[in-house]
């Protein structure tokens, strides 16, 4: 199965979900089509393990990174963690990994069709990180905002590394972090008010 996965990953990355068949995930792999629906009974299920492979890798990860539990990452609430800490965790891991970004972007970006098979988890994906955010910049005076901002800019900022690889990605990210979130600490006066 790992082989499976490792072997879909590259094609959907390179071509995109529409543009890769079983039958090339299978000759990638040296087995037949059906040794591969056999593992995941359809192309949509293939395509929702390498999902599932990625998210648990990377919160694996991250939560070795962090010092914070798995379940605490998956299911939101609380982190123990700040705002910049979580996020340059979350860059570091995927500035190693560009070929996994890559393959998330163009399935992010292909999803955007409701009748692609991964619209939904996308939605949900981006409702969860999102929440995720929003905990880690409790802090703030906009949690949600600074949590979309954040999104955004991680978001856009990949697309760019990913396209010319001419930059360090943790650098710019830590610039363009400090842009995003500074605007929203709320400071705290020697009276104990926010200023």
């Amino acid at each position: 199965m790992t082989q499976i996965i490792a072997a879909a990953s590259a094609l959907i990355s390179e071509r995109g979900f529409w543009g890769v068949s079983v039958q090339d995930v299978a000759n990638a792999c040296g087995i037949t089509d059906a040794g591969v629906l056999h593992h995941v009974g359809t192309k949509e299920g293939l395509l929702v393990a390498v999902l599932e492979h990625r998210d648990d890798a990377d919160l694996a990860v991250l939560s070795q990174m962090l010092g914070i539990p798995v379940s605490a990452l998956r299911e939101g609430g609380e982190l123990s963690t700040s705002l910049r800490d979580f996020c340059a965790a979350l860059v570091a891991r995927n500035a190693q990994q560009p070929e996994i970004v890559r393959l998330y972007s163009v399935l992010n970006a292909e999803s955007l069709d409701p009748q692609h098979p991964a619209h939904a988890y996308f939605v949900a994906r981006e409702k969860w990180a999102t929440e995720l955010f929003a905990s880690a910049a409790a802090g703030t005076s906009d949690p949600a905002r600074v949590a979309r901002q954040i999104f955004a800019g991680m978001d856009g900022l990949q697309l760019h590394w990913l396209r010319t690889m001419d930059f360090d990605l943790v650098h710019e990210w830590a610039a363009l972090a400090e842009s995003i979130i500074r605007p929203f600490e709320v400071s705290t006066s020697t009276n104990g008010h926010s200023a």
